[in-house]
Parts: structure tokens; sequence; C-alpha cells
């Protein structure tokens, strides 16, 4: 056989076995890129978590949110949310996470204790968002959460933020509340007055008629009435005379009224987890805690503590 013939014939053999190993390549699939995996193919991290509760601690020193001061309070829990629980996942044991029933995570790096010495010079305020109903005992519970991790013994202020029935913020919010609604949380508020741990009480966005039921009725009165702007654009006439005549303090605030929605809170939980990990999750409660000292008027502690439940039909 001639030298090109000979060639000729190698190549064909080549290239019979190159198409053969092609396809048997095809017909086997290759080898997926993991790192290139959507969310939504990802294996889950923690498909048996029911529960999560995040305590962001104190928030001032974080680098990433001083670089947002325009952010809203949503997006600003939401963030320290998605960090908290990132780190989380992270550091935790890969196979130890498919078994969790509970996502705990404390910054305990972030958490400011008070110094004794320097307490009378800070006045702490507590905001308690209900995000939807709650036992009473949530009141009790969370204000103890924020005295342990603050190391003190009392806070100057607790405020009530009681979410809408309704979660489209694209309806009117009146917001719907009434004495009915808010009376027994109140009482556990006043419990707490009654055992020192809290020294005022304040409640958001009441109208002028549900304010007035709540004053006349409570045996703690309320010292502040909050009002979301955003959603009245001015002060009402009708709250603001009673509101003087009584001498209580009207205040603005900027929280949306449903403080994280579900779907912010699953777009959250996705950016450091999978699709699966992200789905069913519903906000319980958040508290937030501010400490201003006095005589500067500066907010020198920030923190948020975030709990949050799934039901997951299997």
């Amino acid at each position: 056989m001639s030298t090109k013939k000979w060639l000729k014939a190698e190549q064909e053999v080549l290239c019979t076995v190159a198409t053969n190993f092609s396809s048997t390549l095809s017909t086997l699939g290759s080898t997926p890129n993991i790192s290139k995996m959507s969310n939504s193919d990802k294996i889950p991290l923690f498909p048996k978590a029911k529960s999560m509760f995040i305590h962001s601690g104190n928030i001032i020193n974080w680098n990433r949110l001083k670089r947002k001061p325009n952010q809203n309070s949503t997006d600003e829990v939401c963030e320290c949310i998605g960090t908290t629980l990132g780190a989380y996942l992270e550091s935790a044991n890969k196979t130890d996470l498919q078994y969790l029933t509970e996502l705990r995570k404390v910054n305990t790096e972030n958490i400011q204790v008070l110094d004794e010495n320097d307490r009378g010079e800070v006045k702490i305020t507590v905001k308690v968002f209900i995000c939807t109903p709650q036992p009473t005992t949530v009141i009790k519970d969370t204000v103890n959460k924020v005295l342990n991790e603050l190391g003190t013994n009392f806070v100057e202020t607790l405020l009530l933020s009681v979410a809408p029935v309704s979660e489209d913020e694209d309806e009117p919010q009146d917001s719907g509340l009434s004495l009915k609604i808010i009376q027994p949380y109140w009482e556990a508020m006043e419990q707490l007055v009654a055992e020192d741990k809290v020294l005022s009480l304040g409640v958001c966005d009441l109208n002028k008629e549900a304010f007035e039921d709540l004053y006349n009725w409570a045996k703690v009165k309320p010292s502040i009435d909050q009002v979301n702007l955003e959603s009245c654009c001015v002060m009402p006439k009708d709250l603001t005379e009673y509101a003087k005549s009584i001498n209580v303090q009207l205040l603005t605030h900027n929280d949306r009224p449903v403080f994280v929605p579900k779907e912010k809170l699953k777009e959250t939980v996705l950016s450091v987890s999978t699709e699966s990990d992200s789905e069913s999750w519903a906000p319980q409660w958040v508290v937030r805690y501010s400490g201003i000292l006095k005589c500067r008027g500066i907010i020198s502690m920030k923190g948020y503590i975030f709990h949050a439940v799934r039901d997951r039909k299997r």
C-alpha cells in the first residue's frame, strides 16, 4: 500500500473513533459544573429547618451598612439577615446542616454590652414588630432577649408595631388596628413596666379613634404614638389635637407597614442558599433596639433580632 493510501486509511479510522467517542459522551451526559449550577438545581443546604433566629448584634460598626446611609429599614434588616445567615452557613458543618430543624445565629463578635458606668448616658428604645398574630408572651420574650444581649436591667421606651391584616402595601393603609388587636399585647407590655424592665410605652400607626380607645382603657398610658408619614403624608389634624390635649408625643417613622414581606425574605435567603432553602418562610416578629447618647443625640448602637418559621407540606 502506498504511503498516501495508508495515511488516508489511518485518518478514516481516527475520524470513526472520534465520532464514536463523541456519541458515547453525548449518550452518557457530561459531568455538570457544580459552580455554574443555578440555585434551583443545587442540593438544599438546610432541608429540615423550620425555624430561624437571627441576632445581628450592633450594626453601627458594620462597614457594609455604613456605605448605605439612605437604605430603608426593611432593606437594612434584610441585609442583616442575609449577611448573618450567610456567615453562619459558610462556617457550619454541611452534614450537620442537613439535619438541623432550627437555624440560630448570634453575631457574638458584634454584641455590645453596656458599661454600667455609662448606662445613664444612653437612652434605649426597643420596637417590636408583630408580623403575624403571636401569643402575648412574645412581648416579654423579645424584650428579655434585648436585655440579655445588652447586659442591662431595663430599657427606657418600648414601642409596639402590629402589621396590617393585608400584606398588599398598594392598598390604602388605614392600618385597621383596633383596641381588640392591641389590647393583649399591651397588657404584656404593662407587666414589663410593673417589673421595672420598661419605663414608658408607645404604639405605632393608630388613628385617632383607636388611639383614644387605647388611652382610655390602658392602665399604663401610651406616651408616644408613631405615625408613618408615607401612608398619611400629613399628620392627621384630629390625632394632632387629641395628642396635644393629653400630652402625648406624636413622632414620625418610615418603617414599612409590612416590615419584612415574605417575598423580600425569600429573596434574602435565596441570596445565600438555594431555591428550595428559600421557600415557605414566614416572618413572625422583628425586634429593633437602638441606643442614643443623651448628651449628644448620636446613635451609639442599633441591632435587630429576627424570627421566622417555615411550613413545608411534605
